[in-house]
């Protein structure tokens, strides 16, 4: 197979991003607009759950088909075979217990419909990442850019056609999410035909060993992904729905700073998976973060300046109070990019365990000052509780990293000029 270029696949996979983010950003004001605070409050929270559920019940299958694959140890059909197996297990589980959490926590938030929107949605989004696992593990890099612009316009169709013509408001926002999923499995499906058949097949030991492997992935991607989200969790037991719209719309803007890191993360993770040794990636890492992280602290400052102008007229000024959201969140969001990198790259040597303790340090921190800040400033607070919990882990991780891979936290944090060279070659060769 011809050797790809990580610093190119990472262009690509960028500028992809940019195009994604514009498209979904559009999303956002669309919604924000036509589904007021109170709507977008319903909707956000209707996801939560699934999402962190989906993190774990996927049982890391994606990154461990990824990592198999690239290791070839073997077929892709036999490792995709026996991921299904474990979909099917994954999928009973996790959709009987989001539905066991609907019924204990019911609310007049949520419509049946609505739940069964979100029940749905659970096992076709398992399936999307068990897909992805294949792209990644064959490094399909176009294919893997290319699903993101499909979900984009699916979910932009769905939006358009349900939400602002048809007017059926937060069921067609739900429903959007449902379509975006469902057109990348078939997409999935559709081009990696000639690779892989749609069949269970059981290899003996191979699902024991995805899920050995994999879980390790989930387990890790699961404490991440609390980190992000706990806030919500909480927020909603404190604050009104339309409170939690206009946080989410600021939690929304801020987390488009780490998008950039996060298809970075994407290329690093199948390079990681297909290379032979340690210190090439390592390095390769701490390159890439250093430039990420100079241009994030630039774009941080003017987006932080701007805020308060820029979120009430896009979104109305219904969304004012989202622009203290954003800047509290922006100093950890910048801090939290380096587990955006730096995890990849070891989750891709077959490590993605490394750094758990300091996860857990920075979830404990997120759920203690969440309940101190909540009640005393409400989404502030919880923006506030977040930041300082992204900081934490953030640097806790840094630290770990540099240690484990005998470099200097400088070699992780501060740009050199030799970074620059290497960008603009790689520009030039195009």
């Amino acid at each position: 197979m011809k050797e790809r270029n990580t610093t190119k696949d990472i262009f690509m996979t960028f500028f992809t991003k940019l195009i994604y983010l514009g498209g979904s950003f559009f999303i956002s004001v669309l919604l924000a607009r036509l589904l007021g605070a109170e709507g977008k409050g319903i909707v956000t929270s209707l996801f939560v759950v699934p999402n962190l559920l989906i993190s774990l019940a996927d049982m890391g299958v994606r990154q461990a088909s990824a990592y198999t694959i690239g290791q070839k140890k073997y077929s892709v059909q036999e490792v995709f075979s026996s991921s299904l197996i474990l979909w099917v297990i994954a999928s009973v589980v996790s959709v009987f217990l989001l539905g066991g959490y609907y019924t204990v926590t019911s609310t007049t938030e949520f419509h049946w419909l609505l739940i069964s929107i979100a029940l749905i949605f659970v096992p076709i989004k398992i399936l999307e990442a068990y897909y992805y696992g294949i792209h990644q593990g064959k490094q399909q890099i176009e294919s893997m850019n290319i699903r993101h612009m499909i979900s984009f316009l699916t979910r932009f169709i769905s939006v358009v056609l349900m939400v602002w013509i048809l007017g059926i408001g937060v069921y067609g926002a739900a429903a959007a999410m449902l379509f975006a999923s469902l057109a990348v499995v078939f997409y999935s499906f559709w081009t990696l035909k000639n690779l892989v058949k749609f069949k269970f097949s059981f290899v003996k030991g191979l699902p024991q060993e995805l899920f050995k492997k994999g879980i390790l992935f989930a387990l890790a991607l699961f404490v991440l992904n609390m980190n992000y989200r706990v806030d919500i969790l909480i927020l909603e037991r404190f604050v009104s729905a339309s409170e939690v719209g206009v946080y989410s719309v600021g939690v929304g803007l801020a987390e488009l700073i780490w998008q950039l890191p996060a298809a970075i993360g994407t290329v690093l993770f199948s390079s990681s998976a297909n290379s032979k040794s340690d210190a090439e990636p390592a390095n390769q890492a701490a390159k890439l973060l250093r430039v990420s992280l100079l241009f994030l602290i630039m774009g941080s400052v003017i987006f932080a300046l701007c805020s308060r102008w820029i979120v009430p007229w896009i979104y109305g000024s219904e969304y004012q109070a989202s622009a203290q959201v954003i800047n509290y969140l922006l100093p950890g969001i910048i801090l939290v990019v380096i587990i955006q990198v730096l995890h990849a790259s070891f989750s891709g040597r077959g490590y993605p365990l490394v750094g758990l303790g300091t996860f857990i340090a920075a979830i404990l921190t997120n759920i203690g000052a969440n309940l101190y800040l909540i009640p005393l400033y409400g989404i502030n607070g919880a923006a506030i509780a977040s930041s300082f919990s992204y900081a934490v882990g953030g640097i806790g991780y840094a630290v770990l990293y540099a240690k484990k891979n005998q470099l200097k936290l400088k070699d992780l944090l501060i740009v050199k000029k030799e970074d620059f060279s290497s960008i603009m070659n790689t520009i030039k060769s195009r």
